[in-house]
């Protein structure tokens, strides 16, 4: 099984039992902003890469459709432009996509008519543009600074596969199949939050 782009491009993610939940910081350091987010950074790279073992990445990016809007827009720098442009500015480029669309960011909004439709782009990546991405992921929540009013996660589409770090606590890594994560649950199994271990001990260890 494979995914592909357009609107309904997360549908059969959402669905898949094939998901594992990992932890980027484990909250020792409560209250230290600066080692939540290095940490938190540093294994999301980590796992990114071991996930997409390819030079090869491609990202998908939704945009924020008025910046100027967003909580702390003139803080950072967000009252003029559009989100792509502060994005190009970090140094991501979306201004050639492998293809564009319009749809809801989490498919659980498809059903909520005042759910925003995000302009979408995939895009071809250098792991160095991957890993301002994985920034700007997790300095949303975090309030750290450079970042731009966007979301993005990465893609193996001819494996079915899917990363996203959704902000600095974690990471979620999801298949249309098992077997391409099977030996990430081995190898990176002490990161797994633990609140989850059962339901993915469940799926990986029958």
């Amino acid at each position: 099984m494979s995914l592909s782009f357009g609107p309904n491009w997360q549908r059969d993610l959402w669905a898949s039992p094939y998901r594992l939940r990992f932890e980027l910081d484990d909250g020792e350091h409560s209250g230290r902003y600066v080692t939540m987010f290095t940490r938190s950074y540093d294994r999301a790279r980590k796992l990114a890469r071991l996930a997409l073992p390819s030079d090869s990445i491609v990202g998908i990016i939704a945009a924020c459709s008025e910046p100027s809007k967003e909580m702390a827009a003139e803080w950072l720098g967000w009252t003029t432009g559009t989100a792509f442009e502060h994005l190009a500015e970090l140094g991501v480029s979306t201004e050639a996509p492998l293809a564009e669309w319009a749809g809801s960011w989490r498919p659980d909004d498809e059903e909520d008519p005042e759910a925003e439709a995000w302009t979408q782009r995939a895009v071809s990546l250098t792991w160095e543009q991957a890993d301002i991405l994985l920034w700007n992921q997790i300095a949303h929540d975090l309030g750290v600074a450079p970042r731009a009013p966007v979301f993005a996660k990465f893609v193996d589409l001819a494996r079915g596969l899917c990363v996203n770090a959704y902000d600095d606590r974690g990471m979620d890594v999801t298949c249309l199949n098992k077997a391409p994560l099977e030996e990430l649950y081995v190898q990176c199994s002490g990161w797994l939050l633990d609140y989850d271990r059962e339901r993915m001990a469940a799926v990986f260890e029958r």
